[in-house]
């Protein structure tokens, strides 16, 4: 399948194409006091219809009605608390071809919105994500992602801050993409596989890749993060779902008999060597990673495609737009 190659009935027209700005909220009403003035001023700016709306997951204090108070042109909508997996349900119930996807804790430069969706009118684009800034403005957090070596049976992965032009990236930010509702659809979403978080828009972006469908990232629209605002679980704890989730993602894409062979014997030589070392949190995750696997591996695998071509992702990611890498990507069933 061409990296780039048409899709059809998914054109859109430049400047009909309906968009929507998506919130995910729970309990997060200082973090919208900040958001929602920026979100606000970059409709006004975008100049052509842009719902915003306010996805909260059942917060315990009375965030909908703050919002219908202070925000009442915001459209809030309740759904039982399902962390990033609530936008499956909230898109599928949607009719815009492109939907923002934002963290509460955020805020976003005033040409944020157009700066994103214009390069939707390429019929092959998935996803788009945007620079990132640390709360002050000080450090600058993003750059196009790189699938950057398969090595003993490992991927790894890599933000390349330097570059700050539009360039083709491993995948999107869940905290702020922009998506094409129907491909996303078409793919089902963010994979529970990933629940409660981390590595779902990894997992999600490299599957549209396996369907031709690229991700980019657009360096002239930005945000700045509070980090870890809307996920306060702790250092451990976002450390052990960031190990499971790098497992997982591994154990579900990549398939290929000589991945695998290589990836079993490094994992053989790590376990020795974290037991060795008394790695305990590590050697916790590994097992947690293992049992999550033996429960979902069928449903997971259940029509997963086989990237034919990593070289080429490899050389794709990272490279600027307007310099196409050479080769394709393709899948296999």
């Amino acid at each position: 399948m061409p990296l780039c190659g048409p899709s059809r009935g998914l054109l859109y027209i430049s400047g009909s194409m309906k968009v929507c700005l998506a919130v995910l909220n729970r309990d997060g009403r200082d973090h919208l006091a900040e958001l929602l003035p920026t979100a606000t001023r970059a409709v006004r700016e975008y100049g052509q219809g842009c719902p915003i709306v306010v996805l909260d997951n059942e917060s315990p204090g009375d965030d909908l009605a703050w919002l219908r108070t202070n925000y009442p042109e915001v459209e809030g909508v309740s759904q039982r608390n399902d962390f990033l997996f609530s936008y499956n349900r909230l898109l599928a119930n949607r009719d815009e071809d492109v939907v923002i996807l934002l963290n509460n804790d955020l805020k976003v430069s005033a040409n944020f919105i157009g700066a994103m969706v214009r390069h939707f009118a390429e019929p092959s684009v998935f996803a788009v994500s945007c620079k990132a800034f640390n709360w002050e403005g000080d450090r600058l957090n993003s750059g196009p992602c790189l699938l950057k070596v398969l090595r003993r049976g490992w991927i790894v992965t890599g933000c390349q801050l330097d570059r700050q032009v539009l360039s083709y990236t491993l995948f999107a930010s869940g905290g702020f993409m922009a998506v094409d509702r129907r491909k996303f659809l078409a793919l089902g979403g963010f994979d529970p596989l990933f629940y409660p978080a981390y590595g779902e828009d990894k997992d999600l972006c490299f599957r549209a890749w396996c369907r031709g469908w690229t991700s980019l990232y657009e360096p002239e629209c930005y945000v700045f993060h509070r980090e870890g605002g809307s996920w306060d679980r702790g250092r451990h704890r976002s450390r052990r779902l960031i190990e499971i989730s790098n497992y997982l993602f591994t154990w579900r894409n990549f398939r290929r008999p000589w991945f695998r062979a290589a990836h079993r014997v490094y994992l053989t030589w790590l376990t020795v060597r974290k037991r060795i070392e008394g790695d305990g949190n590590w050697v916790e995750s590994f097992r947690e990673a293992r049992r999550l696997w033996r429960e979902r591996r069928r449903e997971a695998l259940a029509g997963v495609p086989q990237v034919v071509d990593l070289g080429g992702l490899q050389r794709m990611c990272g490279s600027p737009v307007a310099e196409r890498a050479r080769g394709e990507v393709g899948c296999a069933a």
